[in-house]
């Protein structure tokens, strides 16, 4: 089932109770290792992301571990260097650049249009007549632990999101559970690092005319998610006791359905089926398994923070470079 609460609100949320300060550059380093969507799509992830006031760029490199995947990327970049994708968000101008390195090439769009709302309106509510959340519960946990990462002192937080859902059509019943385990730093530097990301969500929200920013609660290991309206206080009320900035993040994501009785084990069958497909494209067949509970693991994700740079950065990089061409 796809959760319906978004992902980058969690970043907001800590942010919102930092007081904001004199603006600096930042640039950040990140490694994730995802372990696919039942093993498929199993992949290495190297992203540098750098921020100017109101403009952002995102550099990421992925690498394919499976067999099938990683040759087929080795095939198409002539090397094993992974496939690097650059977007510079402008929300200054509501402008969304793509470059492609590798044939000097871009595109430009905006970030926002006012048509958007429309559309996302009408989409949402054909879900939502389908869809009845009969359950959503977060839980915060500090587990009093700590040890040092790439350098920082963290502090460990266990957050668990745990959704029920039903059917108002079929009467099908769903459940998913979500498990992040972070561990943070109280740090300075990191302080700083918030407190610029959370200036620039606001911008980006208000641009966007959205309750919630994808990219902030990505720091928080939930990639998909919008949550607003009565929900919304007990949500961040919880997440209001997590201190520090995230240096390690570990997500598990597993779900469960009913079994149509008249399926003759069809949906078992399905599930192998995925199973074996996530061990061919994927790159440990165990992303893929059950976990205690019988509940299926979705997918796995691990993403460390390796650098953190709040000097000054360099206006061309929110650019489009001059010997580019449109696509």
């Amino acid at each position: 089932m796809k959760n319906r609460i978004s992902a980058a609100t969690f970043g907001l949320a800590f942010g919102l109770l930092a007081p904001l300060a004199a603006q600096a550059d930042v640039k950040t380093e990140h490694f994730t290792h995802f372990g696919g969507v039942l093993g498929m799509g199993a992949s290495d992830i190297t992203s540098t992301d750098y921020l100017q006031g109101l403009k952002k760029r995102d550099e990421n490199t992925i690498k394919f571990t499976g067999s099938v995947l990683g040759a087929l990327q080795r095939m198409a970049s002539h090397g094993d260097k992974g496939s690097l994708s650059v977007d510079i968000s402008r929300v200054d101008e509501n402008k969304l650049i793509t470059l492609k390195p590798d044939k000097k090439t871009y595109s430009e769009r905006p970030l926002y249009k006012p048509e958007q709302d429309k559309e996302s309106g009408k989409s949402g509510k054909a879900k939502e007549n389908d869809t009845k959340i009969t359950k959503n519960e977060v839980t915060v946990k500090d587990t009093g632990q700590k040890k040092t990462i790439n350098g920082w002192a963290c502090h460990e937080y266990i957050i668990t999101w745990n959704v029920e859902t039903e059917n108002t059509k079929t009467h099908e019943k769903g459940k998913s559970v979500m498990t992040s385990d972070l561990w943070n730093a109280d740090d300075a530097k990191l302080q700083k690092v918030r407190e610029e990301q959370l200036a620039y969500s606001k911008a980006y929200l208000k641009l966007m005319h959205l309750p919630t920013n994808p990219d902030e609660l990505k720091q928080f290991g939930f990639g998909t998610a919008t949550i607003s309206g009565a929900e919304s206080q007990a949500f961040f009320d919880k997440l209001r006791t997590i201190k520090g900035y995230p240096v390690s993040i570990d997500v598990k994501w597993e779900a469960s359905g009913d079994k149509k009785e008249d399926a003759d084990s069809s949906g078992e069958d399905k599930q192998e089926t995925m199973k074996a497909l996530g061990s061919l494209f994927g790159s440990n067949k165990d992303e893929s398994k059950g976990s205690d509970d019988g509940m299926t693991i979705v997918f796995t994700s691990h993403t460390e923070l390796k650098s953190v740079d709040t000097g000054s950065l360099d206006k061309a990089l929110f650019e489009v470079p001059a010997d580019y061409t449109e696509d």
